[in-house]
């Protein structure tokens, strides 16, 4: 059986079981491989793990002093239209042959592609996704929130605190796509969430839930069937747009948090996408991190405050209610919503669940991505 990314890292010793728990963690809730949550959290040096991927992949590499100095006139030969449709970045030119740095050089379709549009033969070298991310933005100046990376500013602080965490877990056994039986670690808490082998299980195969869910249960059972991290956030969001009118959901990644799913009056905001609020600064989303509580009523006149209101298109004294996603002892999300008082009182326990629920989900996605070491 081929090995997967993970049990390659483990099995060259380049990182630890307990490093490799909290990357399955940020792969799952920030949306990103797992080569790119380690490398994010310093667990694993860049050049290290394009090599691991070269032998996984088997195609050759190419390291980041490669992608740090790259010709001229190569750049002005690849339009940028091309490496931010493909997620690629060219290195080198040799006569008519092409080094093309890729996460997944086995993607032909994509080489097709690029060889028919720049007419040269395309030679695809591997890469992480960080460094693709890193050199997209030094050359073609795409920011590298837009290439979906950010990094961390407090790599080691939060390396040192996630390795002193340590949580109560119990084994259950899980099957394998190929048939094989794997005893799983997961948090004591979780254990009677959901069944792991009904996630690893063909959709046909699962209750069907509808299509406009309205109560309680049908949304839990969608939130335990969910998929990606993009599912919970749409069951959640939904569930927000239709109790409240107005929510948000965003994500938090070290010292940054950015807007994830919106929605005002039925309708899906699509702008929110674009907001980054920096931690450091005054905000209803530093509260409740800093204090792990909610926060209820209009908002403090800071710059952060007043850019949430913006991209909700609220007035300033519209009374909001805050809550954060606690997921395995930390906050990794917080949840908005308009709402003063009296409309919140008769929903809160149902919201406050729904919120469990959807850490939950998360962490059913984080056991399924153990197993299959995406």
């Amino acid at each position: 059986m081929e090995l997967k990314l993970g049990e390659l890292l483990l099995r060259e010793k380049l990182i630890t079981a307990k490093q490799l728990e909290v990357a399955l963690k940020n792969q799952v809730v920030f949306g990103i491989r797992l080569g790119s949550a380690l490398i994010e959290m310093g667990y694993v040096e860049e050049d290290a793990l394009a090599r691991v991927l070269s032998t996984k992949l088997g195609v050759p590499f190419v390291g980041s002093s490669e992608l740090s100095s790259i010709p001229r006139d190569v750049i002005n030969d690849f339009s940028r239209a091309m490496v931010i449709r493909y997620q690629v970045m060219p290195f080198k030119l040799e006569r008519n042959r092409l080094g093309l740095a890729m996460t997944n050089p086995n993607d032909l379709k994509a080489i097709e592609e690029i060889s028919f549009i720049t007419g040269h033969v395309v030679q695809p070298y591997v890469a992480p996704d960080v460094q693709i991310s890193h050199a997209q933005a030094k050359y073609y100046r795409i920011s590298e929130s837009d290439a979906r990376y950010q990094h961390i500013a407090e790599l080691k602080r939060l390396k040192d605190k996630a390795d002193r965490e340590q949580e109560e877990t119990v084994a259950i056994s899980a099957m394998t796509e190929t048939g094989e039986m794997l005893n799983v670690l997961i948090p004591a808490e979780f254990e009677d969430f959901a069944s792991l082998n009904d996630v690893l299980n063909d959709e046909s195969s699962l209750p069907q839930v509808p299509k406009n869910p309205d109560n309680l249960e049908s949304i839990s059972l969608e939130l335990a069937e969910a998929r990606s991290r993009d599912d919970v956030a749409d069951v959640l969001v939904r569930y927000l747009g239709r109790e409240f009118g107005t929510g948000a959901l965003f994500v938090l990644r070290g010292t940054v948090a950015m807007g994830w799913r919106g929605v005002t009056k039925g309708s899906m905001i699509d702008d929110i996408k674009s907001l980054s609020l920096v931690m450091s600064k005054p905000s209803v989303l530093r509260d409740v991190v800093e204090t792990r509580a909610f926060a209820l009523g209009p908002l403090v006149s800071t710059p952060e405050n007043l850019r949430i209101l913006q991209v909700l298109a609220l007035a300033d004294d519209t009374p909001l209610f805050a809550v954060p996603v606690i997921m395995m002892g930390k906050a990794v999300a917080v949840v908005l919503v308009e709402a003063d008082m009296d409309d919140l009182v008769p929903r809160l326990n149902e919201l406050q669940n729904l919120i469990r629920k959807m850490s939950l989900a998360f962490e059913m996605l984080i056991v399924k991505n153990k197993i299959l070491m995406v």
